[in-house]
């Protein structure tokens, strides 16, 4: 079967979609990805893996009209030439052009739902995307969730689907990410933020909670991983020359700040479908803060393998991380180790795989 798979970027695809790429390649299937390229490493393990890669570079936040339009033409002449069996979509911009697409010619195709995004906030372009989710959504085979409120949030506002699929997020590969023995405490707590640098994620309230805490322990550590939005990069820049934070820039693997780090610290109120990061410090057996937003609360429990804090509450995010340093570091360790038999139990890829395979054979 001739399968294509709509994406945003290659390391997105890499990074969260391998093995079911790789899963539809060992069942015989042709698979094509188009996606734009930020990682070429990452365009040349999907080619090894036997993937048709199609780069289309596009603008995530993009609202230009003609520069939508072009868009939609690309992916429209790209179906056209290749005529494939079934598309699968992933993010919003993917999900909605791809289902016009695949509506035009009459193509089964699944999006995913990695989150609400617009559609949670106010104005003209959620009206937009309301609409448009109105009009493509129920014409999808079947229609992918990675948490239950995202699910509720389509059928309280009439976003009809013929049928929904809630799976674990993107899942953890368990192997990938190995859980390590928790890091010895004695020389001050390391604590990492990783995740792009915006408002939403929190990066702001975990930046003014290093300030305070740096004051207090000197010996503490906070590490910051991600894409830095232009909006904070003064002030991130500024904070690192002075020891406040370790700015280690956009990580191409994590897995080793993950492996030192001993909390992570997600003070997000961005609308997730469910958090990668929070799933790999799961199953890397390290305890996470974070607020007990939809795609958060799935992967930690509130004093079972992290801590909850209010989003946008930088006094109460303080207060979290001191009750944090107030436990001890066996409890630290029993939180992290919770993490990971969550991940086990939960959230293992395979379960995410095996969904995928199902709606093709269903075909």
């Amino acid at each position: 079967m001739k399968v294509l798979i709509l994406s945003n970027l290659t390391s997105y695809t890499y990074n969260f979609r391998y093995e079911i790429l790789k899963a539809m390649m060992e069942a015989r299937h042709e698979v094509t990805v188009v996606c734009d390229n930020d990682d070429s490493t990452k365009q040349s393990e999907l080619e090894r893996l036997g993937c048709r890669m199609i780069i289309v570079p596009f603008n995530g936040k993009g609202t230009n009209i003609s520069e939508e339009l072009q868009l939609l033409r690309t992916y429209r002449h790209i179906v056209k030439e290749i005529r494939p069996d079934f598309i699968f979509t992933f993010t919003i911009k993917m999900n909605l052009y791809g289902g016009l697409v695949a509506r035009r010619f009459r193509i089964p195709y699944v999006p995913m739902i990695t989150g609400l995004g617009e559609l949670e906030k106010t104005g003209k372009l959620r009206m937009v995307l309301m609409f448009l989710h109105k009009r493509v959504m129920p014409k999808a085979k079947a229609v992918v969730f990675q948490n239950q409120a995202n699910m509720d949030f389509f059928k309280e506002h009439g976003i009809k689907t013929r049928k929904s699929i809630l799976v674990p997020g993107s899942g953890i590969n368990l192997e990938k990410h190995a859980c390590y023995p928790y890091p010895a405490e004695n020389n001050g707590l390391k604590f990492a933020f990783i995740g792009r640098l915006t408002d939403a994620k929190g990066i702001s309230e975990y930046l003014s909670m290093a300030e305070v805490e740096k004051k207090r322990h000197p010996d503490f550590t906070f590490f910051i991983a991600g894409l830095c939005d232009a909006k904070f990069r003064e002030r991130v820049e500024d904070l690192h020359s002075r020891g406040v934070v370790n700015y280690l820039g956009q990580l191409p693997d994590t897995r080793e700040l993950l492996r030192e780090m001993h909390c992570l610290v997600l003070p997000t109120y961005h609308p997730e479908g469910l958090s990668n990061v929070l799933l790999e410090t799961a199953a890397t057996g390290r305890p996470a803060i974070c607020t007990s937003r939809p795609g958060c609360r799935e992967v930690v429990q509130d004093g079972v393998n992290g801590l909850y804090c209010e989003p946008r509450n930088v006094d109460n995010l303080v207060g979290v991380v001191e009750q944090f340093c107030a436990m001890t570091e066996s409890r630290h360790r029993e939180m992290g180790l919770e993490g990971r038999r969550i991940a086990e139990s939960r959230f293992d890829r395979g379960i995410v795989v095996k969904t995928y395979l199902e709606l093709l054979d269903e075909k």
